[in-house]
Parts: C-alpha cells; sequence; structure tokens
C-alpha cells in the first residue's frame, strides 16, 4: 500500500547510510555484563604492507562494489555498452569478469557471508531489476519492481532474506520482503520505507519525532503477522545489525553527544561508548563505520561537537569491540568499507584511499585518467 512520507526523512537515510543504554524487549533476560571501557592503547609495531595501485580511466570505472574476500575488491566497469562486474584479486594483480549485462548497473551489495552479491540495474527511471548472483556469478534470481529508485536492505545472517521499498514519483512508496526459500514476495504495511532487518522474524521501524534532531522511537514489526511492538528505546538515530550484534545509536541533546551500544545477541554483554555530536542544522550527521567478519567494527568520530560545515579538522579513526575501544590514527570524514579481516578500509566517496590500520597509513590507491 502507497503511503505519502515526509521528505526530510527520505533525505536523512539515503544520505545516512551508518544506538541508548535501555534493554529491547523481547530479546532476552540474560543479565547484562560490562566490559573495561578501553583496551590499551599502545601503538602496533607491525611492519607496514606493500599498498596496491590501479590506474583506470573515468570512463571505464563506475564504481567500488567492495569487498569478496581479504584479497578481492569487486568493481563494477562500463565499457563499449557492455557492464560488468570485476573481482581484482590484489596478491596476483589480475582481473576475473563475473557478470556481464548491457543494462546499467546502478549499484552493487556483497553480503556479510561474501557467498551472494546483489545488483540493483535499470535502463529507464520507472522500472528495475535485481539481479542475485553467488560469487562466482551465476544468477540465482531476478526481481522486478515499477521503480528505479529502491531502498535495500538484506538481513545479515540469512542471506535468503531481503527488503525492498519502492518510491515514485509523488513520494509514495511500496515496502515488500522477499524470501528466496520460497521465492515469494510479499508487500508489508509498515509507516516508514527504511526498515531493517531485526532477525528473521522481524524489522526494525524507526518512528521519527517531528523533529529529527529528536531521534526516533525503535519498534519492532513481525513481517509475517503485521504485529507492531515498542521496545521502549526513544532518540534512537540508527541501529545496525552484524550478525553475532547490535549497535544502537542515540542521541543526547544535553550532553551534545552521540552515545552508542554495542551488545552481543547471545550474551548481552555490552561497550558502550559516546562521540561529540555533529549536525547540519536540520539533522544529526552519524559518523561513518564499517564492520568486520572479527566482530569489530571502525569509526570515524568527530573530536569536537558542532556543525559539520564548521568543522575542517581531521577525526578520530578508532577500532572498537566488545571488548574496548583502541584509537588508530586521524582522518579526515569519509565513507568506509573495510576487509573482512579488518586489516585495510577502503576509504572515499569512491573507495579510491587505501587505509592501512596498523601502521596506520593513508595512500591513493584508484586514480582516475580522464
Amino acid at each position: 500500500m502507497k503511503k505519502v512520507i515526509i521528505l526530510i526523512l527520505c533525505l536523512f537515510f539515503l544520505q545516512a547510510c551508518s544506538e541508548n543504554s535501555t534493554k529491547v524487549d523481547d530479546v532476552g533476560t540474560s543479565i547484562t555484563t560490562e566490559v573495561p571501557p578501553t583496551v590499551p592503547s599502545d601503538v602496533a609495531t607491525s611492519p607496514s604492507k606493500k599498498i596496491p595501485s590501479l590506474e583506470l580511466n573515468r570512463s571505464v570505472f563506475n564504481s567500488v562494489i567492495g569487498w569478496l574476500s581479504d584479497d578481492e575488491v569487486l568493481f563494477i566497469l562500463m565499457e563499449k555498452g557492455e557492464w560488468t562486474v570485476q573481482s581484482y584479486t590484489l596478491s596476483t594483480e589480475t582481473w576475473k569478469t563475473i557478470y556481464k549485462t548491457t543494462t546499467p548497473i546502478i549499484q552493487g551489495e556483497i553480503h556479510p557471508d561474501k557467498e551472494m552479491i546483489l545488483l540493483h540495474t535499470s535502463n529507464n527511471s520507472s522500472s528495475a531489476e535485481v539481479v542475485l548472483l553467488n560469487k562466482n556469478g551465476t544468477v540465482l534470481e531476478s526481481l522486478f519492481f515499477e521503480s528505479a529508485e529502491i531502498y535495500m536492505n538484506w538481513n545479515p545472517t540469512n542471506s535468503n532474506l531481503l527488503l525492498f521499498s519502492t518510491f515514485y514519483e509523488d513520494w509514495t512508496y511500496n515496502t515488500f520482503v522477499y524470501d528466496g526459500t520460497t521465492q515469494d514476495l510479499k508487500a508489508i504495511d509498515v509507516d516508514n520505507p527504511f526498515v531493517k532487518w531485526y532477525d528473521d522474524r522481524r524489522l526494525m521501524v524507526f518512528n521519527w519525532a517531528e523533529s529529527s534532531l529528536d531521534g526516533s522511537e525503535l519498534l519492532l514489526y513481525s513481517w509475517k503477522d503485521g504485529s507492531e511492538k515498542s521496545t521502549g528505546m526513544k532518540h534512537v538515530l540508527d541501529v545496525q545489525n552484524f550478525g553475532e550484534s547490535m549497535l544502537y545509536v542515540t542521541i543526547n541533546e544535553t550532553q551534545k553527544q552521540f552515545e552508542y551500544r554495542l551488545e552481543d545477541k547471545k550474551t548481552n554483554v555490552k561497550f558502550e561508548w559516546y562521540s561529540p555530536a555533529v549536525s547540519n542544522y536540520s539533522e544529526w550527521v552519524i559518523p561513518t563505520l564499517s564492520s568486520t567478519q572479527e566482530g569489530q567494527i571502525i569509526a570515524i568520530q568527530s573530536s569536537v561537537a558542532g556543525n559539520v560545515d564548521d568543522l575542517n579538522m581531521k577525526s578520530i579513526l578508532s577500532k572498537i569491540s566488545l571488548n574496548g575501544e583502541k584509537r588508530l590514527g586521524e582522518i579526515m570524514e569519509q565513507p568506509l568499507d573495510c576487509s573482512p579481516n579488518g586489516e585495510v578500509c577502503l576509504g572515499g566517496y569512491e573507495k579510491e584511499n587505501w587505509i592501512q590500520l596498523v601502521p596506520f597509513k593513508e595512500q591513493t590507491w584508484i586514480e582516475l585518467k580522464e
């Protein structure tokens, strides 16, 4: 069912793409265990590794999808009317074509288990195709939508479950859950199109306050029976589901700070920290972060509170886990996509920066020729 939504919510979630010390209801009753606030901050002395270097024509380069493994990076390239998904192996400096199409590829995503790839393709402004591939490029499923603007959220522990919201010119939308085991595409009725997976049965719905600066109330919605339940959590800006753990980001306006809670789903062991809050006047600018398969988060956080346009200084790059936080260096704010083992991150809007974490070193690794 189509519903009219507020434009500011669309802008917030489409641009933010990054959560309070209250437990989520119906998750478990285990006693929460606190861990030490920090780990030792001594600087690692591992030797620097060779930083790779690529030179590509800008007319051919479309985007970097991300890490297929610690040694492979996926690219979307376009040449002579053909769009390809290609993997670049870092250790051998070789390319391998995984998938070809004549339909423009809008974006790609790799599932956290690194076994499947999702491609959003479209050759017009009124429809789109979502293609699901295995990591070798075999097409597993194709889904067609009557909209080229699509929000997607992939269940991090079950690659068969995907969520889609399709948008139309009048800012109405439809939301669907796709179950790959039954190949069923089910329409669901939610008040916010930017929902996320909480577990296989429930979705996280963000009930935003009148002002986005006040954050949202977090609700859990059962996509099978349509029931909805409040978690009691308020002032929520974002929640990230990392599979075995959850990260909750909330805003404390009084203290002008973002408050984080990383919590293990099974044991309820948690680590909490905060960082200065940054806004662009109308909404909060959530710090950049990326997760690894080692159960860690790599985050870029501001060292001072304020407006994003007034902050020209570098931010703090940190590695965070349930064992605490370790600062790695200082870096300018930018998107991050980190390798599964957490040793390297690709930074920048085109993932053109190679960021070695230990010892910390940043260098451009993709040069685009005009």
